[in-house]
C-alpha cells in the first residue's frame, strides 16, 4: 500500500501570503524544495505549485503559483548559503525558478546522491530510492495529472506534499551513509592504508560467493535491452502489460555549428570553439596505420599537471590504482 503525507500542509494563495510564508523560512537550517509544471509535453511548460517541507516544524506549504504569480519572495532564501536546500533531480527545480531570474544556491540533489552512494540501485529515481532505501511505496500516478487546474483534487494534494516530505527523509539516508563514509579520515597515511586495505577485503569477501553471477546478470540485463529496442526498431509493438512498459521514442541528437557560432556569436566565438583530437581515436588510427605505440608523443602538448596516486595492496585481492 501506498505511504501517506504524515507532515501538517498550509496552502499560500496569493502574493500577501507568500511574503509572510517567506519571512518564516529565514531562519530555517533546511527544507525541500519540489514543483508541479504543465504543458512540458507540448514544450509549453509552466510552474504551477511549488512545495516546501519543513523539516522542523514537521509541515509542507503549497505554494499556488498560478495564485501567487512570481514567486519572487522566495529568491533571497533560495540563494543564500542556509538554509541547505533538499531537492529530488535538482536541475528541474532548478529550471522552474530560472524563469523567473531566480537561484538556487545551497543545493543538495538527492538524485545525484542517491548516483554515488548507492550505484547499485537499478534506477534513481524518487520511486524507487524510497521503496529500495526506504521501503516507502510511493504511487505516482499523479505526476502527469493537469496541475494547471483549480481546485486540486485531495490525490494531487497528497502526492505533492508527500514529495517534498520524502525527498528529507531520503536525504537524512543518503547523508547519513555520506557521514559514515567520511569519518576519521584525519590520520597518518599508514593508518589511512591499513583501513582501506580492511574496507578492500572486506568489500571482497562480501562480493566473492555472487560475483559471478552478479557480473552475468548484469551482461544480461544490457543484452535483453538492446535485443528490446532492436525488435522495437524491426517493428514489434510497444509493450505495456504486467512486466511493465516498453516504447521507442525518438530523441534528438545535436551539436553546436562552430561555423554558426561564429556566425552569431562572433564575441565570443574564439572562447567556446576548440579544436579536440580524441586520444582513443588517434591511438586506434595510429595501430591500423603500423605507428608506433609512441607516435602520439610527437603531438601532445603539456597543458598542466595532476598529482596521481599509486597504491597497491599486498593482498592480491585489494590491488588498485
Amino acid at each position: 500500500m501506498s505511504v501517506k503525507p504524515a507532515f501538517d500542509f498550509d496552502w499560500v494563495s496569493n502574493s500577501d501570503e507568500l511574503e509572510q510564508a517567506a519571512a518564516t523560512l529565514v531562519n530555517e537550517p533546511l527544507l525541500s524544495i519540489d514543483t508541479e509544471t504543465s504543458g512540458w509535453q507540448t514544450g509549453n511548460e509552466q510552474l504551477c505549485l511549488i512545495q516546501i517541507g519543513v523539516p522542523s516544524s514537521k509541515r509542507v506549504l503549497l505554494v499556488d503559483v498560478l495564485g501567487t504569480g512570481a514567486p519572487k519572495a522566495l529568491g533571497p532564501i533560495l540563494s543564500a548559503a542556509t538554509p541547505l536546500i533538499v531537492a529530488h533531480n535538482a536541475s528541474f527545480e532548478e529550471r522552474q525558478f530560472a524563469r523567473y531570474d531566480m537561484k538556487v544556491k545551497g543545493v543538495r540533489d538527492t538524485l545525484a546522491m542517491s548516483r554515488e552512494l548507492r550505484p547499485d540501485l537499478p534506477n534513481h529515481t524518487l520511486r524507487t530510492c524510497c521503496k529500495l532505501l526506504l521501503g516507502l511505496e510511493l504511487s505516482k500516478e499523479e505526476q502527469t495529472s493537469d496541475w494547471s487546474v483549480r481546485p486540486l483534487s485531495n490525490r494531487q494534494v497528497d502526492y505533492a506534499r508527500l514529495d517534498a516530505e520524502v525527498a528529507l527523509t531520503l536525504y537524512d539516508y543518503l547523508a547519513g551513509l555520506e557521514e559514515r563514509a567520511s569519518r576519521e579520515l584525519d590520520l597518518g597515511v599508514p593508518e589511512l592504508i591499513a583501513e582501506f586495505s580492511s574496507v578492500s577485503r572486506t568489500k571482497f569477501d562480501l562480493m566473492a560467493p555472487i560475483a559471478h553471477e552478479y557480473a552475468f546478470l548484469q551482461a544480461r540485463e544490457a543484452k535483453l535491452r538492446e535485443a528490446i529496442r532492436q525488435k522495437m526498431i524491426e517493428g514489434a509493438e510497444p509493450y505495456d502489460g504486467p512486466f511493465g512498459k516498453a516504447a521507442l521514442s525518438k530523441v534528438k541528437r545535436t551539436e553546436i555549428s562552430p561555423q554558426r557560432v561564429r556566425e552569431v556569436f562572433p564575441e565570443f566565438a574564439l572562447e567556446v570553439i576548440q579544436e579536440h583530437v580524441d586520444r582513443k581515436r588517434f591511438d586506434s588510427v595510429a595501430r591500423e596505420r603500423g605507428l608506433p605505440k609512441n607516435a602520439i608523443e610527437a603531438v601532445l602538448d603539456t597543458i598542466g599537471f595532476y598529482e596521481r596516486l599509486s597504491l597497491s595492496l599486498k593482498d592480491e585481492t585489494g590491488v588498485t590504482d
